[in-house]
């Protein structure tokens, strides 16, 4: 499924209404370029997860924690190099809670991440951004395509 978002406040949108259709041990990945919305989308899934605190990109801390209706784990890889370091961090510990887990810059950790993946990935174009969603149920595209 593709969209289209031409502002910033469309990319939070779309990102809570995806949100609504998370559960306990939910894992959404996030791929693309700098730049190309990635924690922009992140504000609006805690945002539809009932998280109240700012959102901001944890490239520093690796791993931020909220809590909302579900936990919510927002985890940037952006600057993990290896194997080793994503078992440092405890990352499939995040993986198999019963939180959410927001992950940035996931295709460094394509091999820990379970086969019932959400995959975004974003691309700017010359009126926005693109959007690729994939891994929703057939039945919760539907509803989504009916939402945006």
């Amino acid at each position: 499924m593709i969209f289209e978002t031409a502002t910033e406040q469309a990319t939070i949108a779309l990102g809570t209404q995806l949100a609504r259709f998370l559960k306990p041990g939910s894992v959404v990945a996030f791929y693309g370029d700098l730049g190309t919305g990635k924690t922009t989308m992140i504000k609006g899934f805690a945002r539809g997860l009932g998280v109240q605190e700012t959102v901001k990109s944890p490239s520093f801390v690796i791993i931020t924690e909220y809590q909302g209706r579900l936990p919510v784990y927002h985890i940037d890889l952006y600057r993990l190099k290896s194997t080793a370091e994503l078992i440092e961090i405890g990352l499939e510990f995040y993986l198999h809670g019963d939180g959410v887990c927001l992950i940035e810059w996931a295709d460094r950790a394509e091999s820990f991440l379970p086969p019932n993946t959400i995959r975004i990935r974003l691309s700017l174009t010359p009126n926005g951004r693109e959007i690729s969603v994939e891994g929703l149920d057939p039945g919760l595209a539907q509803e989504l395509k009916q939402l945006v």
